[in-house]
């Protein structure tokens, strides 16, 4: 039943994103900068972050910040790129467009990431099944983006 509900959320993350990131690129069309609408977008979301912490978090965990590898702390540029980029790309590329392009380098990575339990992510070792499984998604995408 666990595992029923991780794939709905999973899923509805998935909507979620196909929303939001338009959303982003819209805001930078009424303001005319990618940037700007960066800002706001990480401002927002530094703020619901806050506001959730302060409702559901553990506040001894700020404490443990010094042990987390200064390398990981890149994920904030990494979430700056993706969100920037998709802002200024959805009115170059359209929302089908680059979402199919971005699953498609997802799952390249997501293959390299699991085979080798890069970033502590579970070992799940490359199969001739899942090369072919994702060979049919990046061929769809190709297709679908056409």
């Amino acid at each position: 039943m666990q595992n029923l509900l991780f794939i709905f959320v999973a899923v509805f993350m998935g909507i979620i994103m196909s929303i939001y990131l338009p959303m982003n690129s819209s805001v930078s069309k009424y303001i005319g900068s990618v940037y700007t609408a960066n800002i706001t977008f990480f401002l927002a979301a530094l703020f619901t972050s806050i506001f959730l912490f302060i409702i559901f978090g553990d506040f001894k965990t700020i404490f443990l910040l010094k042990n987390v590898p200064v390398y990981l702390y890149l994920t904030g540029f990494v979430s700056a790129f993706i969100v920037l980029g998709t802002t200024f790309l959805i009115p170059h590329l359209g929302a089908r467009k680059l979402f199919v392009l971005v699953v498609s380098g997802q799952i390249l990575m997501a293959v390299i990431v699991s085979h080798f339990g890069i970033l502590e992510s579970p070992r799940d070792p490359v199969t001739f099944k899942k090369i072919c499984g994702a060979m049919l998604v990046i061929f769809g995408a190709y297709v679908s983006s056409s």
